[in-house]
């Protein structure tokens, strides 16, 4: 059996992402809450379980609604939970996704363009599916 995110923790997950970014970068974050265009996202994860996938692909048909985080950072919007929400929209046609967005208030400097980078991540069509053992 999979284990989801419910909404409630997605909101909760988002808060303490944002108190860690806080004491990592030493600024203030906020969250906006918006809804999303998925082709504007970066992943931050190359690889999704299909055993997961197959399975929010199933919750999303049935109401599924847990927001996936971000981190907006120089003018881009970087996943940071919920890959599979969003390939799981790319699937289904989906175009759009509710997001939970941290922001700094202050410019910062993350590595995340350089990890992302690395591993060959440009679109949501750079993740693969693989096999669960």
């Amino acid at each position: 059996m999979v284990k989801l995110i419910s909404r409630e923790e997605a909101i909760k997950r988002a808060e303490r992402i944002r108190r860690e970014n806080e004491l990592v970068y030493g600024v203030d974050f906020e969250i906006i809450h918006n809804i999303v265009d998925i082709r504007e996202l970066i992943p931050t994860q190359k690889e999704l379980s299909r055993r997961k996938l197959e399975a929010v692909i199933q919750r999303i048909l049935h109401g599924y609604d847990a927001p996936i985080i971000c981190l907006h950072y120089g003018e881009k919007l970087y996943i940071l939970d919920g890959h599979h929400r969003v390939y799981a929209c790319k699937i289904l046609g989906i175009d759009k996704v509710e997001a939970l967005i941290l922001r700094p208030k202050e410019a910062i400097k993350s590595n995340i363009e350089e990890s992302v980078r690395k591993q060959g991540l440009k679109s949501i069509e750079d993740m693969v599916i693989v096999q669960d053992i």
